[in-house]
């Protein structure tokens, strides 16, 4: 028998636990099931024969190496910071280690140990990361079979609200991790437009914007995600002119976040003073000119040059940032007070249906012609909380564990799914669970 640890029970993990029990009677597995509530985690395993629901800190040394030590591979669908946690017991006891998250630092220095230990430390596992690479690699592979020379590679992702469950000025709910959707706005990106190095600094992300039209669901803004350069290196494409990889929202949000960043609502880096004394308009104004007796809501449409009636004050005020009501927050950063106002506002209900996007356009030159090769994935989820989100996360990590435990995968140490062994199973199998993508090809300009 061989034992797997699931390490998180949040909402994503319900198809990560399905499709492991479904397997666990014809592959001789058993799922333990570790969260810091154990009636989450119970509520994911449901009694089933093959699996075990526990109450886990991630922080206690001594049971966590004894549960691992039990192990023969672990899913951790914790925060990206928290997989260190488990590594070192991970190598200690010989277990390999399966996630979703992007590979950090901290995690890319076990590279070397992992190898040695005979170890699969398998990252970017999921949707975005993790699908998406693998359909690019598709891709790439297809067009070189044929003769044919890459000139652009722009690659766009989404979890976003199903079109009848879209119901906000801002068109936005919360699917996933909800710190990870106010903070987006902190980090930097880098791509390659024209084989010129582009670099866009956190105040300016919201501002870089640009127009994708998905098939079947209507057009998008797309702003730049992280840093766009690695896949030349990591798609063994290194001379490729143009690469850009986006984030994908509704027509108006980009705008409208943007004044949340320029403002200063979204900074995580320091407390704001007795925010519970506060009213949301009073802590609003601390960011403003005091240079005239107007309202919040003036001052900000002067500081932003934007009229009473624009669609941007119009999303603060929704919000709920120019109201009387106090803040609930006593330690907080400004990025924990526009979180629960966000939480509050953009919940997720068990009425709501979540709608994932990945969409690949790939441009290449092909004897004396250029052509475009497009690809999208449009996922639904359902009601009652079964969201595409967590199928689109859950099941390539499910899929992971089912490769490395049929001994399936030959590379060791900390690695992400662009081999073959890996992309060319794993997306026939999602294939099967559901997850289709469909191509479009069609000439785009005559060879100079």
């Amino acid at each position: 028998m061989k034992n797997i640890l699931v390490v998180g029970a949040g909402r994503t993990s319900s198809s990560l636990i399905n499709y492991l029990i479904s397997k666990s009677e014809d592959k001789d597995w058993f799922i333990t099931v570790a969260d810091q509530s154990l009636e989450l985690a119970e509520s994911r395993t449901k009694n089933h024969r093959r699996t075990k629901a526990i109450k886990f800190n991630i922080f206690d040394e001594d049971a966590r190496g004894a549960l691992i030590k039990k192990m023969d591979i672990v899913a951790s669908l914790l925060p990206e910071t928290l997989h260190i946690q488990l590594v070192k017991d991970c190598l200690k006891n010989k277990v390999h280690l399966v996630t979703a998250s992007y590979i950090s630092p901290k995690m890319a220095a076990y590279d070397e140990e992992a190898k040695k230990a005979g170890l699969i430390f398998l990252n970017e596992m999921g949707l975005d990361p993790g699908i998406d690479h693998m359909d690019t690699l598709r891709l790439i592979g297809k067009i070189k079979d044929i003769g044919g020379k890459l000139i652009s590679l722009r690659s766009y992702g989404g979890g976003l609200i199903a079109p009848e469950s879209d119901e906000n000025p801002w068109g936005y709910k919360i699917t996933w991790n909800p710190m990870n959707v106010v903070t987006a706005g902190m980090a930097s990106a880098r791509y390659v437009e024209d084989g010129k190095l582009k670099i866009v600094p956190y105040n300016r992300l919201f501002l870089d914007v640009h127009s994708v039209e998905i098939p079947g669901v209507g057009i998008f803004e797309a702003y730049p995600n992280r840093d766009s350069i690695k896949y030349r290196r990591i798609y063994n494409v290194p001379s490729i002119p143009n690469v850009f990889r986006g984030s994908l929202r509704k027509p108006g949000f980009c705008k409208a976040w943007n004044a949340l960043v320029r403002i200063g609502l979204t900074d995580n880096r320091y407390f704001v003073p007795d925010a519970d004394k506060l009213t949301h308009s009073e802590w609003l104004s601390f960011y403003l000119p005091n240079n005239s007796s107007n309202s919040t809501k003036e001052k900000l449409g002067e500081f932003l040059f934007e009229s009473d009636e624009s669609e941007i004050l119009k999303k603060f005020e929704w919000l709920g940032l120019f109201s009387d009501k106090k803040i609930e927050l006593k330690e907080a950063t400004p990025a924990d007070i526009l979180l629960a106002l966000l939480q509050e506002k953009w919940k997720f209900t068990e009425n709501d249906r979540d709608m994932v996007i990945l969409h690949t356009e790939i441009e290449y030159t092909i004897k004396d012609k250029c052509e475009r090769i497009k690809s999208t994935l449009v996922l639904f989820g359902e009601k009652n909380f079964n969201t595409a989100m967590s199928t689109s996360v859950g099941l390539p990590m499910g899929v992971g564990v089912n490769l490395i435990l049929s001994e399936k995968i030959s590379e060791r140490g900390v690695i992400i799914p662009i081999s073959p062994d890996i992309y060319e199973p794993a997306l026939n199998e999602l294939q099967e669970l559901g997850i289709v993508f469909k191509e479009e090809v069609s000439e785009i300009s005559t060879k100079m």
